[in-house]
């Protein structure tokens, strides 16, 4: 247990922008344009989601009114009853046409246009660099998927419209709804009658459950679009706030980022001798590794040979040596006479 304890605290604390050090400014501009546009598309979602689901509920309360309803025959009823009928039959084909678009073409409008115009960019755009310029078999790729985005493109606007015309004949059975509901008379007649000329709307409560199931699956739908996005506007911003970190930290050192330097890093340049910054002072002496490391130089240090002492100058000897006797001058010899 306790080897596990020492393991545990071993491991080094994850920052949170280590995963994003590595990456250039470039980069994390493209994941924050993607993860926004994913956002947009998935709020878009959950919209239309709710906007549905907000249809069926009040469906669902006309059809429990005309349940309730126990009145006689109307004049209107069947007049009323056939544009439900027409409505009901256009609704439901309309909605079998968007869902097969959607299943065609899974991906959300927003992403398709994105992908159009980072494809396109790409192959309109010719690189500084020829030796980055693509070859025959990539560019003729990107022109294959470029067609297919555009082909999807047009296929997701006609899904896009056969959807605002589903909510509009829903909000049209809403209205005829309402109106049998307004013939206090005559609602058990229109009871009836529904019961008869809707067999796939029935105002019964068996019909009515059925509905409330889709209308609880529709809200689980909305709470994951809902948890994916707060997940994904969380990341938005993670990535702004380290944007903020870098252009601060570039604004006193052009080309070097503020950030506080690795503790391990600061050691091996300590230990090898190298020149550290006051960042790299502080770093150590928050951590309480400075005398650490100028311990672990000093071991590292080769071991200096014991200087000798210089040797002492021993003296020139000179030896007598026995010299030719001198010969005087007659003026000395004069001299030395007297």
């Amino acid at each position: 247990m306790s080897g596990d304890k020492k393991k545990h605290h071993s491991e080094p604390k994850k920052g949170l922008f280590d995963d994003l050090e590595s990456l250039s400014d470039s980069d994390i501009s493209e994941r924050l344009e993607s993860l926004k546009a994913t956002a947009t598309a998935t709020g878009e979602q959950q919209r239309r989601v709710k906007q549905e689901r907000d249809a069926e509920i009040t469906l669902v309360q006309s059809l429990r009114d005309i349940q309730e309803s126990n009145r006689g025959f109307s004049k209107e009823r069947n007049g009323l009853l056939t544009e439900f009928r027409k409505i009901r039959d256009e609704a439901n084909k309309v909605k079998s046409e968007r869902d097969t678009v959607n299943e065609n073409v899974p991906p959300p409008l927003e992403i398709i246009e994105q992908r159009l115009i980072e494809t396109h960019r790409r192959l309109a755009t010719i690189p500084h660099d020829l030796s980055k310029m693509p070859n025959r078999k990539h560019e003729t790729k990107l022109f294959s998927f470029f067609f297919e985005l555009k082909a999807m493109h047009s296929q997701k606007l006609i899904g896009n419209q056969l959807h605002q015309k589903y909510i509009e004949l829903l909000r049209n059975q809403k209205d005829k709804l309402q109106q049998l509901d307004k013939l206090n008379d005559e609602k058990k007649s229109v009871a009836e009658e529904a019961r008869e000329e809707l067999p796939n709307q029935k105002a019964n409560p068996k019909e009515i459950r059925k509905l409330n199931e889709r209308i609880a699956k529709m809200l689980e739908k909305i709470n994951t679009h809902r948890s994916e996005l707060k997940g994904i506007k969380r990341e938005i911003g993670r990535l702004e706030a380290y944007t903020r970190v870098r252009k601060k930290g570039n604004k006193g050192n052009r080309g070097r980022r503020k950030i506080q330097p690795r503790l391990d890093e600061v050691k091996a340049r300590a230990n090898s001798g190298k020149s550290l910054s006051m960042e790299d002072f502080s770093a150590l002496l928050g951590s309480g590794s400075l005398l650490d490391s100028l311990k672990e130089k000093e071991k590292t240090k080769p071991k200096s040979e014991p200087k000798s002492e210089p040797k002492k100058r021993r003296p020139r000897q000179s030896g007598a040596a026995r010299g030719k006797r001198r010969t005087l001058s007659p003026e000395e010899k004069e001299k030395r006479r007297r």
